[in-house]
């Protein structure tokens, strides 16, 4: 039987029937003829897809959050944080899978192309029960591939409304099946040929389990696992900024993450100053029902959860570490533990040598930055770590420390952006960015022996595109037949006094003066450019150009993208800038 309980109240939410053998062979053939489908399909049909999920997320959001707080217990607006996040993750693929699926040329002859693997198998907890899986999924779907969530069986309402968001979304029927099955069923499902790889996320004892399952069938996996992330800070931090975001590093979902800071290690010289001010922080936490507004801890997720957290304070303490506050199980029904901290805690203490799983935070001196980068790495994890130090020696110190991420004078945290996973004991593989997204992709070489001819693109081969009042521009799109273009280049020639109207692009625009003398008007600055000088516009500024010389105007031009639109800022419109049409005799003749 699988139950759901809320953790604030111990009252039981609902029981569920693990699935049968029928059922879930059903779901695994259904994925698998689904993503047969969906990997043939255009990259545009997957992105839109994408940016479906996104705003049925925003649109379910309130009913979302309230369904996580009460099964799992986060307070409402870390709840709401959550699905907003899984939101941009949806977004964040949509923009950059044309991108990341682009093959790559290596050589005249070779290039790489990526491939879907298939049908992966998702073994998802249930400390953020949205992002977690949709962090997973969105570069999964952006690639091609199916998959098969096994959620954490303290969540099944949680995992019950995923399927909901993603049906009303418009996936594919059968592209992503859910599954309520018992623990002891996910061998089967990792054995079975219809899976092709597996991802995890947990505790590193179910991790090696998993791993050592998959490894046996010979299937590719990424696991993010435990983690015990130093918060190092050192004499020349900023102690005011350091200690308040020490608080959120560490009791952000009442501490329930395998990238909360969990253990401090703080310079000697500054330490009783940090202590004071991150206690003093700690002490304005308020410990309350989820669904109140002014609660900032909510209950642990599990009873055990809370016992075995209970018990490495009290043998932490005992074997000589200062209990500064907290240390006790909170007096009111649910699983309530009391924001804690410790400190002189030593190597060889509990807090110290194993994971916390809850709002304890465990602080250790140090002498130096050697010793401190020394115990920050005497540990079986190597996730994450957040450094607090003068940026001129940090990037020193960056190198010398064993983990998959390092933030400098902030907390870690995922970032949909750039890769997140860990080393040693934290597990392998990483998730999210170009990096994550090709974890679950084969990397296809590609040989041919009679390569099509490099081309050279000259003025007189392209057709000009007439802006008029004197204005043309000639596009250069490089590497017309190829989707592994992902930049648009070409020159403008002004006629004297003209200039192009104000305007703005979706995308990054750089721009070389090549002849004559502009004036660049950027947003609330007008800069004067000469031949040779160069200038750049972010996305979504409005800027134009202006001929301010006596003689033609050339301009060179790259805009960080190939789909660019063009929205003229007097009446608003926005248009494609260059057109299919609009590039040229090259692109049309298929030279």
């Amino acid at each position: 039987m699988i139950v759901s309980i809320n953790p604030a109240s111990g009252e039981q939410l609902a029981t569920f029937d693990p699935y049968d053998a029928d059922r879930v062979d059903r779901l695994l053939t259904a994925a698998v003829v689904a993503q047969s489908n969906w990997r043939r399909s255009e990259v545009q049909r997957r992105t839109e897809l994408l940016e479906s999920l996104a705003g049925t997320l925003r649109d379910r959001k309130a009913e979302m959050a309230a369904l996580i707080t009460s099964e799992m217990g986060k307070p409402l607006a870390e709840a709401a944080a959550e699905i907003e996040k899984c939101a941009i993750n949806c977004e964040y693929y949509a923009t950059n899978a044309p991108g990341f699926l682009a093959a790559e040329t290596i050589t005249a002859e070779g290039r790489v192309e990526v491939d879907p693997l298939g049908v992966v198998l998702a073994v998802m907890p249930w400390n953020y029960p949205f992002w977690q899986f949709f962090r997973f999924i969105a570069p999964a779907l952006a690639a091609g591939n199916g998959a098969i969530l096994k959620h954490a069986n303290s969540v099944p309402r949680c995992a019950l409304a995923i399927e909901s968001v993603l049906r009303d979304a418009g996936v594919p029927d059968g592209l992503v099946g859910v599954l309520l099955v018992e623990t002891d069923q996910v061998a089967g499902l990792i054995a079975d040929d219809r899976v092709a790889a597996v991802t995890f996320t947990g505790s590193t004892e179910v991790g090696s389990i998993i791993a050592e399952r998959a490894g046996r069938a010979l299937k590719k996996q990424v696991l993010e696992l435990g983690g015990s992330d130093p918060f190092i800070v050192l004499a020349d931090a900023d102690l005011e900024i350091a200690a308040t975001t020490a608080v959120t590093a560490r009791f952000l979902n009442a501490g329930q993450s395998c990238v909360n800071a969990k253990r401090f290690i703080v310079e000697e010289s500054v330490a009783d100053e940090f202590v004071a001010r991150f206690s003093a922080a700690v002490g304005r936490l308020v410990v309350g029902d989820p669904v109140d507004d002014g609660t900032t801890i909510g209950p642990l997720a599990r009873a055990g959860l809370r016992d075995t957290l209970h018990d490495q304070v009290r043998r932490t303490v005992e074997a000589g570490a200062t209990l500064v506050r907290g240390g006790e199980v909170a007096d009111r029904a649910g699983f309530y533990y009391q924001p804690t901290v410790l400190d002189h805690v030593l190597p060889g203490m509990a807090a110290f040598d194993e994971e916390t799983f809850g709002p304890v935070a465990a602080i250790t001196r140090v002498r130096d930055a050697d010793e401190a980068i020394r115990l920050a790495n005497q540990t079986e994890f190597g996730l994450g770590a957040s450094l607090w130090t003068a940026q001129e020696r940090a990037s020193e110190l960056v190198r010398r420390l064993d983990a998959g991420a390092v933030f400098v004078n902030a907390m870690v945290a995922s970032d949909p952006r750039l890769p997140f996973g860990g080393i040693k004991r934290s597990g392998y593989g990483r998730e999210l960015g170009a990096h994550g997204m090709r974890e679950f992709m084969n990397l296809k070489t590609v040989w041919s022996g009679d390569p099509a001819p490099r081309l050279v693109i000259k003025p007189d081969d392209v057709e000009v595109f007439d802006r008029g009042s004197g204005v043309r521009t000639v596009p250069y799109v490089g590497a017309w037949n190829s989707e592994s273009n992902k930049i648009t280049t070409g020159t403008t020639v002004f006629a004297v006094g003209t200039r192009i109207p104000l305007h703005s692009h979706n995308v990054e625009e750089s721009v070389l003066v090549f002849a004559g003398q502009a004036t660049a008007v950027i947003g609330d600055e007008r800069i004067d450019l000469e031949a040779g000088d160069a200038t750049w516009v972010p996305a979504g500024v409005p800027h134009q150009f202006i001929n301010r010389g006596d003689g033609e105007l050339t301009i060179y031009w790259v805009y960080g993208g190939r789909a660019v639109t063009r929205t003229m800022t007097a009446t608003g419109v926005t248009v494609a800038h260059l057109s299919a049409a609009d590039r040229g005799a090259v692109a049309a003749s298929g030279k």
